[in-house]
Formats: C-alpha cells, sequence, structure tokens
C-alpha cells in the first residue's frame, strides 16, 4: 500500500499539470472559492478544474472535508504560485519596503461592472479567509495585543479564526466605540454584527483569550455639539471618564495620575478602510456626515476614512477651500477612538522592529478604495494588505505603478 502512494505521489509531482492542480486544490479548499469560479479565472473548462482536483486526492494531499495539506517541502516550493505573485511584486517595487512589508493579493474573477461591485462580496470573504489565517499562524503563540476595528472585511477575518490551539497570552481590544444607529434603521443590525465591540470579542474567543474590553462610548459625538465649546468638553470628559475607555486609551485615575492604556501596547492592528461614497459615510454616521457634505469632503482631499477619522491626500486638491478644512477638522475632532496616529505608531514599530507583533494589516477589497488604500499605504499606516486582484490593479493604477503585463494571473487567463 506505502509503495503504491509513493508510486501515485511521484507520478503527480512529474505531471506537467501539477502546479495547476494544486492551484485549483488551494483555491477550492482554502479560498473556498467554486469549482465554475476556478474555472473562470484559470481560463479552463469546469470539467478540466474537476480533474485536477481529483488528481490531488489521488495525490493523498485532499480529504473529503475538505481539507488540503500537501507535504511541507512541496508546499514550500510552490505556495507563491497560489497568489498573484507579479503584481504583488509591481506593487512592492512601486511603493518601496519602507511603506509596506508585504502585499498578497488574491486572485479573482472577471467583473462585470466598472467597481466591480458585483464581485465584491465574495471576494470580501475570500480576504478575510486568508486574513484569518495568516493572523492563526502568526498569534498562535506567544503574547501580543491585537486591535480590532470596525467593518464587513475585519469580521470575515474574525469569523474565520480557527486556531488548533488556545493561546491565553493574547489581548484583543475594541478601536472604536458603537455605531448607535437607531433600531429602525436597515443598517442598524450590519453595524452591531460589524461593530469593533463584537470582533474583539469573537476573536478572544476564538483563541481562549481573555475577554475583551467592551468600549461603551459611542463612536463619535453628534456634529450639532461642535460649536458649544463647553458643552462639548463636558462630554468629552464624561466620555473619558469611562472606565472601559480609560483602560483602552489611558487617561487619570481616581487619584488623578494619568496611566497609560491598552493601546501603547498594541503591536498588530487588524482594519479596513472605507472610500469616500455615499454608500459608506453617510449612512453609517447619521448626525456626523450627510450626501451634502460629501462634495465638501472630495474638494478638501479626502479620500475616506481611517478608524472614522477623515484621510486626506494633499495630492488630491492643490488648494482646498477654508470651509472644505474647518469640515474635516471638525468632524475629526468629534470621533472617539484610536486615532490614525495610534495606527502609524503601531506600523513605525512594527517597521523598526520593535514589536514582535505585524503590524497594521489592511483587509479591504474593491476597486473604487484604491484612492484611499494608496493614500494609507504611502503614508506609511499600513505594514500589511491582503486584497483581490481587481483591487490590487486599482491600486496600481491610480498609484502610477508600473504593471508591465502583470495583470494576469501565473498560469492563468484574464
Amino acid at each position: 500500500m506505502r509503495m503504491r502512494k509513493r508510486t501515485i505521489t511521484s507520478n503527480f509531482t512529474e505531471s506537467p499539470y501539477f502546479s495547476e492542480a494544486l492551484q485549483v486544490a488551494y483555491y477550492h479548499c482554502v479560498l473556498e472559492m467554486p469549482l465554475k469560479t476556478i474555472a473562470d479565472i484559470l481560463g479552463k473548462s469546469p470539467a478540466t478544474i474537476t480533474r485536477r482536483l481529483d488528481e490531488v486526492r489521488q495525490a493523498g494531499w485532499l480529504r473529503d472535508h475538505p481539507e488540503f495539506t500537501p507535504p511541507p517541502d512541496i508546499w514550500r516550493e510552490l505556495q507563491g504560485k497560489m497568489t498573484c505573485t507579479d503584481v504583488e511584486q509591481a506593487l512592492q517595487e512601486h511603493f518601496g519596503d519602507m511603506s509596506i512589508r508585504r502585499i498578497t493579493v488574491l486572485p479573482s474573477p472577471s467583473t462585470t461592472t466598472d467597481d466591480g461591485r458585483n464581485a465584491h462580496s465574495a471576494n470580501v470573504e475570500r480576504i478575510g479567509l486568508f486574513a484569518a489565517k495568516r493572523l492563526t499562524e502568526a498569534l498562535g503563540e506567544g503574547a501580543h495585543v491585537i486591535g480590532t476595528n470596525w467593518g464587513w472585511s475585519v469580521r470575515h477575518c474574525v469569523s474565520n479564526l480557527r486556531p488548533a490551539r488556545a493561546n491565553p497570552d493574547l489581548r484583543f481590544v475594541p478601536l472604536v466605540g458603537n455605531l448607535s444607529l437607531d433600531e429602525t434603521d436597515p443598517h442598524y443590525e450590519e453595524a452591531i454584527e460589524c461593530s469593533s465591540n463584537r470582533l474583539a470579542q469573537m476573536a478572544a474567543t476564538a483563541f481562549g483569550a481573555p475577554r475583551a474590553p467592551r468600549l461603551s462610548t459611542p463612536a463619535y459625538i453628534p456634529r450639532r455639539f461642535h460649536e458649544d465649546l463647553g458643552g462639548l468638553q463636558s462630554i468629552r470628559d464624561f466620555i473619558e471618564s469611562d472606565v472601559s475607555y480609560r483602560r483602552i486609551f489611558g487617561g487619570k485615575d481616581e487619584s488623578g495620575i494619568v496611566q497609560p492604556g491598552l493601546i501603547e501596547q498594541v503591536d498588530t492592528l487588524v482594519t479596513g478602510l472605507s472610500s469616500i461614497d455615499v454608500q459608506t459615510l453617510p449612512i453609517y454616521r447619521p448626525g456626523l456626515i450627510t450626501p451634502e457634505d460629501l462634495p465638501v469632503l472630495e474638494a478638501a482631499g479626502v479620500v475616506g476614512d481611517l478608524a472614522l477619522h477623515l484621510v486626506v491626500d494633499p495630492s488630491e486638491i492643490a488648494a482646498p477651500t477654508e470651509a472644505a478644512v474647518r469640515l474635516v477638522e471638525s468632524i475629526n475632532d468629534l470621533i472617539v477612538g484610536a486615532s490614525p496616529a495610534d495606527f502609524l505608531r503601531v506600523a513605525e514599530n512594527s517597521r523598526a522592529g520593535d514589536s514582535n507583533g505585524l503590524g497594521v494589516i489592511v483587509v479591504a477589497a474593491g476597486t473604487w478604495k484604491s484612492r484611499i488604500l494608496s493614500t494609507a499605504i504611502r503614508s506609511g499606516a499600513v505594514n500589511e494588505l491582503i486584497t483581490d486582484l481587481d483591487t490590487a490593479l486599482a491600486i496600481g493604477r491610480h498609484a502610477g505603478a508600473d504593471l508591465g503585463g502583470r495583470s494576469h494571473l501565473i498560469g492563468g487567463k484574464r
């Protein structure tokens, strides 16, 4: 029996379709792609894709779960071919190691619309799966403090965390408070499901880590309070006196002594990014941003947000109006939680080797996010990016990267 298995494996590794068969198994078992999608990506017939999967199964590397377990030496040699290595290298060369350390581009099928929203949901799930495996491998042992942002991309990552064993030395902390939508709002359930509080606790449970602190404060202060300086300060004093807020972000204790918060210990931060459009900014921030604000914010050079703080790309606008600049500043002044400075600090500590965590990991898909992703990378706020091929190509186009003929998969067709 053993002789037969070795013979099958040997014949399989010498097959001209060996690499392609591993791609099929990886996409289907690890990234959970339907066989039809794989056929589209690789430019093969569904029958050919099924045959390749059967070849891996016959070699004894595929279980019916399905579970894909090729020999370690084979996997080390070929795993780089499972992602869009050529595009990853092109973007890495363009931005440079000092801006971003690692870019992972997962394959995605051809889309039917200009912005790719038809395939968005499936791609977000796929990059979430990959990000979960990345975190599971990196955080399986040792002590780390992990900050979790809110959003669908982060949720797909956290909900797929399945470590082989517990790690009680991990600490997960939410980065923003509650998005206080009215219960009648159609997006209310989404805001709850994707809240930073919920995701931090889900991640802690998955790893068997201590319960995550709950940030019971709102994510932002309504805009009507901004001009009332006395009232605004009272609200801030009330929020910052909250026990959970002080535990995460630091502040004065009962004796008046300033204590550092867990945010100072964060060495790994998992986040998505929001673009500036009517589907994201105003919907989840009633009382803070309205659809009428969007053209003004665009005039100020806003490209999206990071932990609810509006991010400006100076290259987007030559001379923003004073009113536009004031609007950006007033909105950012009302956000409660982690700031872009916190993201930059975590990223820089990782870049300098001053922490043993992964730094800032951005999990994002959507070609319309190319501007905010490019800006975040150039600013040094990202250590790792996990995205899909269409988004990566959009980033390259926006950033002016020389992709050459790199807009296809190795061994595949677009």
